[in-house]
């Protein structure tokens, strides 16, 4: 590692991290956008840090408690606000924060390690998805598929992901992906869906005797409908991240069983964040009017219009009386030049239509409508 920063990247006597992938240098990182010529946006993305605040709060040691409370315990998801459980996680002092494993593991995508230029996703050390996003195959150990690569010249043959746990997968990648989530009851930022996430499991992981009748019943019914046996065998409480890999991905398949129940209409999520995962309730909206009444009105209006005109077109009488008509209320030299000029578009005869020398006697000392100034013939006078 000394010789790669000092000989390769030039940083000499820079400390090495314990873990590149949560908080490196800024100098690393500029200096390896230097050398490849990668956005520094993008190699930023590469680590942990560069997903605050969307995946996670902070990369250091977080007051545990407070942390806790702050990201898993604000809100609720299938459970009704302050029903959650307390959830002491400061007796566990190893809790680095939300989604960060106490027990490594790394995981990837078989088809993606057989395609050229493609390297581990970061996703594949943290229990946050359960297959690849983009493939929709099992994320399997990252050293069997290496193996199988030295071995046989090809990766493991990937396993598809089963419903609805690849909806929630998909659901994780396109806020990796987009920003937002597209939930059945309303879109979501990506970091909203990460705490929703998070809570959910939570949720999940309390004894469904430590709550109400109506939480505890819906507890149960996840679980029944999931397969699995209730808080996936959980005797006594832990936070998720403490959790072994295979009970992590049991308590991720229990959270995507809730999106289908609640989408079916087979439970109701009464927590501040339950109306995103469930569809809106359908109410009653008034349609209007039909429209062929207001088409009738329209016909008939416009019908007694062209009536109007084609009178105007052959009478005097008639042009004048129309004129009348459009200018009723505003006596203006002004407005009557303007629906003159209209009727004469019209093929109205001017001759039936009041000329200059009949408005000058009709306006002697006209001010022209909403400017203030005198009229053509008062000003030249």
């Amino acid at each position: 590692m000394g010789e790669l920063l000092a000989g390769n990247l030039g940083l000499a006597g820079l400390a090495v991290p314990d873990d590149f992938d949560d908080d490196p240098p800024a100098a690393l990182l500029a200096a390896l956008a230097d050398r490849t010529g990668v956005d520094l946006a993008r190699i930023q993305g590469m680590t942990l840090a560069g997903w605050r605040p969307w995946l996670l709060d902070t990369v250091e040691a977080p007051d545990t408690q407070a942390a806790f409370d702050a990201y898993v315990r604000a809100y609720s998801v299938l459970l009704a606000p302050r029903t959650g459980g307390a959830g002491q996680v400061a007796r566990y002092q190893t809790w680095r924060g939300p989604w960060r494993p106490r027990h490594r593991h790394d995981r990837t995508c078989p088809v993606c390690a057989a395609l050229p230029d493609r390297g581990r996703t970061l996703l594949g050390r943290l229990p946050l998805m359960v297959g690849c996003g983009e493939h929709g195959c099992r994320l399997q150990d990252t050293v069997t598929v290496q193996l199988e690569m030295a071995v046989h010249g090809r990766p493991p043959a990937p396993v598809a992901v089963p419903e609805p746990l690849a909806t929630l997968d998909r659901y994780t990648h396109q806020a990796l992906l987009s920003g937002r989530v597209n939930l059945p009851g309303r879109d979501v930022h990506a970091g909203v869906w990460f705490r929703l996430l998070r809570t959910l499991v939570h949720e999940l992981s309390l004894a469904p005797g430590t709550m109400g009748r109506r939480e505890g019943r819906t507890l149960e019914l996840v679980w029944q409908s999931s397969g699995h046996p209730v808080r996936a065998g959980l005797r006594l409480w832990q936070p998720y991240e403490h959790l072994p890999w295979g009970t992590q991905e049991t308590m991720l398949h229990a959270a995507a069983v809730p999106l289908q129940l609640a989408t079916d209409g087979r439970i109701a999520a009464r927590g501040v964040l339950g109306a995103a995962i469930q569809p809106a309730p359908w109410r009653q909206v008034y349609a209007g009017d039909p429209p062929s009444r207001y088409r009738a009105v329209w016909l008939d209006a416009a019908a007694a219009a062209q009536t109007m005109l084609d009178h105007a077109r052959t009478d005097r009488a008639s042009a004048r009386q129309v004129l009348a008509v459009l200018t009723k209320g505003r006596p203006h030299r002004a407005v009557h030049e303007r629906e003159i000029a209209f009727l004469q578009r019209n093929s109205v005869p001017a001759g039936f239509l009041p000329d200059a020398d009949e408005l000058d006697l009709s306006f002697p000392v006209d001010l022209r409508e909403g400017t203030g100034q005198p009229g053509a013939e008062a000003a030249r006078r």
